[in-house]
C-alpha cells in the first residue's frame, strides 16, 4: 500500500532545504504517527536477526519542476509529493489520519499544510514485474579492515551481490510481516532496464559519509509473495531514510 502526501504552503510558494535534507521528510512522518506508534518504530522497530526493521520505504520530494540549487539550498516549487509505502495498516493509518488532521506541519523551518492524502495499491500478480523508483534502492556490506575499523562497501546493479542483497533483505522482511510463515521458495533477481542512476546523498548535513543508491527502472524476478514484499516495505537497505521506495511500472 502506498499513500501520498501532497505538501503545499500558505506562506511561500517554494519550499528551501538545504541539500542535505532526507531527516527533515522521515521527521514529518515520525510527526504525523500517534506518539506510541512513532516511538515504537523509531526505538525498535521489527528486530529480526538482531536488527531493526521499520517496515516502511519514504520517496524522495516529487515536483511537477525540477528543483533549483541556489545560494546552498535546494528550492522546491509547491507542491510536492511524498509517497510512504507500508504494508502495516496502523503505519498507514496514522500517517494519513496525521496528515489530514493538522492545520500545519514543519519541514525544516518550511510552514506547510497537505492538501490531499491519496492511496494507491500495487499487486504483485506474476514472478516478474517491472518498478521504477521513487527513491534509490541502496545495497551494501559492512566489511572489516585489517585494523579492525569497519567500513562500507555498496553494490551496483551490475554486480551479482545487488541481487543477493535484495533476496537476503526481502526474507528478513517476511519475517517480520508473516512470522514462522515459510519463505517462499525461489531467489531474487534484479535487473537494470536502460540505464540507471548512481545517486549520493547525505541524510543530514553532519552526516561524515554519504550514502549510495541507484535510480531507474528495473525487471525484478522471483516469487510473487517476495516481490510484494518490495512493492509494500521497499527495495534493499535504509528504507525509512529515504531510500529504495518503489512502484510497479508495467511501461
Amino acid at each position: 500500500m502506498h499513500i501520498s502526501l501532497y505538501i503545499n504552503s500558505h506562506e511561500s510558494k517554494i519550499l528551501k532545504l538545504p541539500c542535505s535534507n532526507l531527516h527533515f521528510f522521515q521527521s514529518l512522518v515520525y510527526k504525523l504517527l500517534p506518539p506510541d506508534r512513532a516511538a515504537f518504530l523509531h526505538d525498535q522497530g521489527y528486530v529480526i536477526d538482531n536488527r531493526p526493521l521499520k517496515l516502511f520505504a519514504m520517496s524522495w520530494p516529487i515536483s511537477e519542476k525540477v528543483p533549483k540549487l541556489e545560494d546552498g539550498l535546494i528550492k522546491f516549487d509547491l507542491p510536492i509529493r511524498i509517497v510512504i509505502s507500508t504494508p502495516i495498516t496502523s503505519t498507514m493509518d496514522g500517517i494519513a489520519s496525521g496528515a489530514l488532521m493538522n492545520e500545519y506541519m514543519h519541514i525544516g523551518s518550511n510552514v506547510v499544510f497537505c492538501e490531499k492524502v491519496e492511496v494507491n495499491y500495487y499487486n504483485s500478480v506474476s514472478d516478474q514485474i517491472i518498478i521504477k523508483t521513487l527513491s534509490p534502492i541502496s545495497c551494501y556490506s559492512q566489511m572489516l579492515r585489517s585494523d579492525g575499523r569497519k567500513y562500507t562497501v555498496y553494490f551496483s546493479p551490475f554486480e551479482k551481490e545487488f541481487s543477493n542483497s535484495i533476496y537476503n533483505n526481502l526474507t528478513r522482511k517476511y519475517r517480520a510481516i508473516y512470522g514462522t510463515a515459510e519463505i517462499p521458495k525461489g531467489t531474487v533477481e534484479i535487473f537494470p532496464i536502460g540505464t540507471p542512476k548512481e545517486r549520493v546523498a547525505k541524510f543530514k548535513v553532519n552526516d561524515s559519509f554519504p550514502m549510495k543508491g541507484w535510480s531507474g527502472r528495473f525487471k525484478i524476478s522471483g516469487p510473487k509473495e517476495l516481490l510484494q514484499v518490495a512493492l509494500d516495505c521497499g527495495l534493499g537497505a535504509k528504507n525509512s531514510l529515504g531510500f529504495g521506495c518503489i512502484v510497479s511500472d508495467g511501461k
